[in-house]
């Protein structure tokens, strides 16, 4: 009716299965494997400013220093 194609209930058209489909997923499998090296990042990143910000009295110093070293030569 009205020339629009027949859609059944609960299925959607969509791209077919094949090459944009799998670009898609590999640029997101991409992401999410950069998410997860941002996130261990940041997990190392934490653990730096709570060694700072513990009182000094409380603090180990040598974890500090190869905490530092190593967030040091990340970045170098």
């Amino acid at each position: 009716m009205f020339g629009l194609p027949k859609v059944r209930r609960g299925h959607r058209p969509g791209p077919e299965v094949g090459g944009d489909l799998e670009k898609r997923v590999a640029a997101l499998e991409e992401a999410v494997q950069e998410n997860r090296a941002l996130n261990v990042r940041l997990a190392e990143l934490t653990d730096v400013v709570t060694e700072l910000l513990l009182p000094v009295a409380a603090r180990d110093e040598e974890k500090l220093e190869e905490l530092l070293g190593k967030y040091r030569e990340d970045f170098s």
